[in-house]
């Protein structure tokens, strides 16, 4: 990173921002501006020179205002010589003076020493792939067929023949978790029930004497919630019914393939894969981060030459902040898998559940957090396991990792049965970090 990034403290908190840093163990120079004054600090690793009382005053003031600007400059930052604190620290000293409060009382070395209780986390980096896991073996057969609870997503495919769709697209499709239903064109069928629809004719003669029907269905689509995409492959030689379709509210056109069988057909399969997972990804995912773009450049920026590793430290160095215990999990196609964590006693043998168990995928889908499970329930049991547990306390927090729309992991966490506190910005920055860094 070298550019120089501003914005405003209006979406996010300056005590967040600091400990967003903080978190993500940048140098440079970062500046608050307020109209309670100016904060501005060398930044060496996240962390800053001890302040004065007057400084921590300052601070106090500061970092109170929900309106000002902030800029971070990147730069190389000679070592800092003397006590040192984080910036996380130094927001919660400055959080707790009041008129009543002794300077001095809180220039302790618990709080400014170089490693202070968040740093001093001690953060677990799985192994992306356990040794021998289990579901390697299962993902074997998917091509014979899947186990229905991988089986997360039905699409409906509206076809003349259904031959074509027999063998590789519908093993493919089942591989990536996709059900797939072929209908007859005649058939009277609830769209709602699908999370994609494909209509598939080869001549443009099968629509004849049904555009209503072809249109309402398409409608029906649009007004299901949440919406179901249609994408329609057939010829599009018909400039009037293209626009009829278009204004319907069709979600993609394509021709169908000039023949069923070679390298034709398979690039169309390829492409009509990309483009259901796509019209699936929009469907499921949220496109508003919570962030403005200002505070989301700067975390993509942090984090822009970051390994995956030091990535998913920072996230679970910001969670340390309200949480005893926490594992960053990822999702794929096929698996949601444990990538690194702390607190939890995890068994590096079983750290991956496969896809479509409910209380898991209701956050992946929705792309909201959850703040308490039902710790007796079968899909809380199995995610206990993977954190190395028995149970897990009904207070557990699940919170959904990603950006632009898809859900690319989760943060699994809790105080250890006790309430958990106000976690409005950690949702929001804990989304946006971790679809910077969760791989």
């Amino acid at each position: 990173m070298s550019r120089t990034l501003s914005g405003s403290l209006e979406h996010l908190s300056p005590p967040a921002l600091l400990r967003l840093v903080s978190a993500t163990s940048p140098s440079g120079i970062l500046v608050l501006e307020t109209a309670e004054g100016e904060l501005r600090f060398e930044v060496d690793r996240g962390r800053v020179r001890e302040p004065s009382e007057d400084q921590l005053r300052l601070a106090r003031k500061v970092l109170s205002c929900r309106a000002g600007s902030f800029t971070f400059r990147p730069l190389s930052i000679e070592p800092i010589e003397g006590r040192v604190l984080s910036l996380s620290a130094l927001a919660e000293a400055a959080e707790a003076i009041d008129t009543d409060t002794k300077i001095e009382s809180l220039m302790t070395d618990e709080i400014f020493d170089f490693q202070t209780s968040t740093d001093a986390v001690k953060i677990h980096v799985l192994p992306s792939r356990p040794p021998r896991d289990p579901l390697d073996e299962m993902l074997v057969d998917l091509e014979a067929g899947a186990p229905g609870e991988l089986l997360f997503a039905d699409i409906g495919v509206f076809v003349q023949d259904p031959r074509f769709w027999r063998g590789s697209i519908e093993r493919q499709w089942r591989q990536l978790g996709w059900r797939l239903h072929l209908v007859p064109l005649a058939a009277e069928v609830d769209g709602g029930k699908f999370d994609v629809m494909v209509v598939h004719h080869q001549n443009a003669t099968a629509r004849a004497g049904h555009e209503r029907d072809w249109l309402e269905l398409i409608r029906e689509g649009c007004e299901a919630d949440p919406t179901v995409p249609v994408v329609w492959v057939a010829p599009l030689g018909d400039p009037e019914w293209v626009h009829r379709l278009i204004d319907a509210g069709v979600s993609f056109l394509m021709p169908p393939p000039v023949g069923d069988s070679g390298e034709v057909a398979s690039r169309f399969a390829a492409d009509l894969t990309k483009i259901v997972d796509r019209q699936l990804r929009s469907r499921h995912g949220r496109g508003d981060s919570g962030l403005s773009a200002s505070v989301s450049d700067l975390v993509g920026a942090i984090l822009s030459e970051s390994d995956p590793d030091r990535g998913v430290r920072s996230l679970l160095q910001l969670a340390a902040e309200s949480f005893t215990r926490g594992a960053a999990l990822t999702v794929d196609s096929a698996s949601i898998r444990c990538r690194a964590g702390f607190g939890y006693p995890f068994d590096r043998n079983a750290t991956a559940l496969p896809r479509g168990i409910d209380l898991l995928e209701e956050v992946v889908q929705s792309g909201t957090a959850i703040m308490e499970i039902a710790p007796d329930s079968t899909d809380a049991l199995r995610l206990a396991e993977v954190c190395g547990l028995a149970d897990l306390p009904a207070r557990t927090a699940l919170i959904p990792l990603g950006r632009f729309g898809s859900v690319s992991g989760m943060l699994v966490a809790d105080r250890e049965g006790d309430s958990l506190p106000d976690l409005e910005e950690l949702v929001v920055l804990a989304g946006r970090l971790g679809g910077a860094i969760v791989i």
